[in-house]
């Protein structure tokens, strides 16, 4: 699947499973799970296409600061939740330890450790030291990434380091399903975002 189709079906997703009802957990949901949906295609870096990492890692550094731009027009209070929740040492830590593990992975081969259930502990304990409300958010949009990729041909190292992978071999990651995933993303999203409208007022 495209970036575009693993983000808007990692919000969906996010959406669905949280069910925000503030304007705070609707930035978490959509912002972490568009980052969580993301974040394993830092790796496409070490097949043909470093332009397409770059654009992943572009994408996620934007959702942050929409996120970060959101919270403080709509004073959602979030930085300041999280400097109190955590502090500044594990927030630094927290970070400092996500970067570490996407800059392995971005050296690793496309659909191996960055599409594994290994990388999505430990980068959910690098989060969880920033703050702990952000890893649902976070854990569900990369699940979601997992959960789409199977459907194609090239396996997904699920259980790295271990050997093998799953691949169900239904359609091209480029495909007419990419379409067909994408606007389907796109449509659950806009109802997720209608249902959070209607349980806000």
């Amino acid at each position: 699947m495209l970036g575009k189709t693993h983000m808007v079906i990692g919000m969906a997703a996010t959406m669905a499973v949280t069910q925000p009802e503030t304007i705070p957990e609707m930035i978490l949901a959509v912002g972490v799970g568009a980052l969580g949906a993301l974040i394993s295609d830092i790796d496409v870096g070490t097949s043909d296409s470093h332009r397409d990492a770059d654009k992943i890692t572009a994408i996620s550094i934007a959702i942050v600061l929409a996120a970060l731009a959101a919270d403080h027009f709509f004073h959602a209070g979030i930085i300041d939740r999280v400097v109190r929740s955590s502090g500044y040492l594990r927030v630094i830590g927290g970070v400092l330890l996500f970067i570490g593990i996407c800059a392995f992975g971005k050296e690793q081969p496309h659909r191996s450790f960055m599409h594994s259930f290994l990388a999505l502990i430990l980068l959910c304990f690098a989060i969880g030291l920033v703050w702990k409300p952000m890893v649902l958010c976070f854990a569900v949009g990369f699940l979601s990434h997992l959960a789409t990729d199977i459907f194609n041909r090239k396996r997904v190292r699920l259980f790295y380091p271990l050997e093998g992978g799953i691949a169900l071999g239904l359609f091209h990651a480029h495909g007419a399903a990419n379409q067909v995933f994408f606007m389907a993303g796109c449509l659950a999203t806009a109802i997720e975002v209608l249902l959070f409208v209607r349980r806000l007022f």
